[in-house]
């Protein structure tokens, strides 16, 4: 127990009062306790439940597109095709992704040649996305490297079969866009990316040729889905 000194003109007092005194911390422990802990379960259920959208996890995208390729300075030429995504969000900021595309067009504007032409990427990035779980739409932008493929199938020049010939190199993208979210989960998806880089190697049927350095660009319009499993 607690020794009150006689001489305190309180002592008598405290002494009297002592138990209620020192019953009163242990009386709102018992009180704050349980609503502290209570507080803390409800707080991430209410949040779940505001939350519009998500970035975080396994998530894997198709889209449709539009792309372009000009080679030299050219004139673009292009057409649609389509292309698929699966990455991974480490925060709500930052996605790791993997990403391959293509598109084949048939080229019938000239007599002389003809034949079908093609373009794809592959694509190793990272999306950064401007984030806010209670909104029902991200803004995003990306960044990324790898290889750039084109090619000519089917050639013919003035009626005459030609072998295939097939054009690669390394690449660098940038661009942006925006998801609509429909649920937590699933998202529609608006994005364009701007390639650069060079053409290095050429392949014309059997025999290939490297060393080349054709500057290219290439611009790809994307409308897809995202899904977070």
């Amino acid at each position: 127990g607690i020794h009150w000194p006689g001489s305190h003109p309180f002592a008598g007092r405290l002494t009297q009062n002592r138990d209620n005194i020192m019953g009163t911390p242990l009386r709102y422990s018992k009180i704050v306790g349980p609503l502290f802990f209570s507080s803390l379960l409800l707080a991430p259920t209410t949040q779940l439940e505001g939350q519009e959208s998500t970035t975080r996890g396994l998530n894997v995208g198709v889209h449709f597109q539009g792309a372009s390729l000009s080679v030299e300075g050219g004139d673009p030429a292009g057409g649609g095709g389509m292309g698929a995504r699966i990455g991974y969000g480490f925060n709500r900021i930052f996605t790791l992704y993997l990403e391959g595309d293509g598109i084949a067009v048939d080229s019938e504007g000239s007599e002389v040649v003809k034949g079908t032409w093609t373009l794809g990427h592959l694509d190793l990035g990272a999306r950064f996305h401007l984030a806010n779980a209670l909104r029902s739409w991200v803004p995003y932008l990306d960044v990324a490297v790898g290889g750039r493929f084109a090619g000519i199938k089917d050639l013919k020049v003035d009626g005459e079969d030609q072998p295939d010939i097939d054009f690669s190199g390394g690449a660098f993208s940038f661009g942006g866009g925006i998801s609509f979210y429909f649920s937590q989960t699933f998202a529609l998806d608006l994005g364009v990316k701007f390639t650069g880089g060079e053409f290095t190697e050429v392949q014309i049927g059997q025999g290939s040729l490297g060393g080349l350095d054709l500057d290219a660009s290439s611009t790809r319009l994307k409308l897809g889905v995202v899904w977070w499993p």
